[in-house]
């Protein structure tokens, strides 16, 4: 078969792919936008699908729009369609998954979008290759060199800029965190006098090599200590919106489960409604961090546990639960654990639809899906966040 071939997208798949055929097989190809016709050359020819890339347009899009990011294969997939047609797939997308996995056929009539759509992102994994710095290609460990990232904030380009000029040829890996205050985490070996100007915080093979231990960083009027391995939301305009639909949604009562609930972020938030919290994270650095921001924060009613949420659950009581699980979602044990303890609401926090369509099928047999709002958190990316509000069905509201 002739490598370049040339491909009509039909649509796009759940990672913001095009989706086209050759011969009767499918085929994809990042950046071809539907009813787009492409010269596509096929760079991989599997048994029940093709990769392909783009060689040259003869179709173009209506909703096509000049990026501002110049990078092939990054994780901006959606980068080639105006920013309110990325919107209407995240959209689409999260409807269809949560019809045809879940069983659940809502209308979601909107997403909530980012205020910035460029610069909002407060972490970056850099990779590093014979000393030059950028993102692996999607699906490879093919490095694309980059002078600047279009979605990391300015503080964080900065920092890029400084590196550029250093020596990495013993570094491989370079994660740069922009909190309130900023941490550089170096995987390898190399000279960081040259970053401290711009640091709070450098760790160099899990060892401080200067400043603070923690970063702080501001959330809604309360601080929280941030950690070289702890998980914070990337988008920050995105966090306080996503937190106070959690916080509207779980309402006010006696008794809250936080569950996954990482540093204590959303524990911290929910200390003011209800009389007792309960977080539980089975990461012990998080939980740590979660105790200290207990303190920093003055709050005296939550109580962190370290372990699995899936198995502590068990034999706990709560009028609400708050999850906020991983990509993979809830376990099967997880899951029996909450139906048992039947609280009253359900406020389920996903960054991922296909898993949380997968968990709302098994809840449902209990709860009824009351809401569900999708938030932009991740802009020209293909993922988005999901905030569910589920109620026990024998409760009369």
């Amino acid at each position: 078969m002739d490598k370049k071939v040339l491909v009509k997208c039909e649509r796009l798949d759940n990672f913001g792919r095009g989706i086209g055929k050759v011969s009767d097989k499918i085929i994809f190809v990042p950046n071809l936008l539907p009813s787009e016709e492409s010269i596509v050359e096929i760079v991989s020819d599997k048994k029940n699908y093709m990769n392909g890339e783009i060689i040259s347009l003869k179709k173009q899009s209506l909703d096509r729009v000049c990026s501002n990011c110049s990078y092939n294969s990054c994780g901006c997939s959606l980068k080639s369609l105006s920013y309110e047609k990325t919107l209407e797939y995240k959209r689409e997308k999260v409807k269809d998954i949560l019809k045809r996995i879940g069983g659940i056929d809502f209308d979601i009539k909107s997403i909530v979008p980012s205020d910035n759509i460029f610069g909002y992102r407060n972490k970056i994994s850099l990779k590093v290759v014979d000393g030059k710095i950028g993102y692996f290609k999607n699906n490879s460990n093919d490095l694309i060199e980059i002078d600047k990232c279009v979605v990391a904030t300015g503080r964080i380009n900065e920092v890029i800029g400084v590196l550029k000029k250093c020596d990495l040829s013993l570094v491989f890996e370079i994660i740069i965190k922009d909190m309130d205050e900023l941490m550089i985490i170096i995987n390898g070996k190399m000279d960081v006098n040259s970053l401290k100007p711009f640091a709070d915080s450098i760790y160099m093979n899990d060892k401080l090599v200067y400043g603070k231990e923690k970063v702080l960083k501001n959330v809604l009027d309360y601080k929280f200590y941030v950690s070289k391995d702890a998980f914070f939301q990337i988008n920050d305009d995105i966090t306080k919106k996503l937190y106070l639909k959690v916080l509207e949604f779980a309402g006010k009562g006696d008794n809250v489960l936080d569950l996954y609930c990482g540093t204590g972020t959303i524990s911290l938030l929910l200390s003011k409604q209800f009389k007792k919290v309960t977080g539980i994270e089975i990461n012990k650095e998080a939980v740590s961090c979660a105790n200290e921001n207990k303190k920093l924060n003055n709050i005296r009613n939550i109580n962190f546990m370290c372990g699995d949420a899936n198995k502590l659950t068990k034999n706990l009581m709560a009028d609400v639960i708050v999850v906020d699980p991983a990509r993979s979602g809830l376990m099967k044990d997880g899951i029996k654990n909450i139906l048992n303890i039947k609280p009253k609401k359900i406020v389920y926090v996903s960054c991922n639809p296909l898993s949380l369509a997968r968990d709302l099928r098994e809840l449902t047999q209990f709860y009824d899906v009351k809401k569900i709002e999708l938030y932009d958190m991740f802009p020209w990316t293909h993922h988005v966040e999901v905030v569910s509000l589920l109620c026990l069905k024998t409760l009369e509201k």
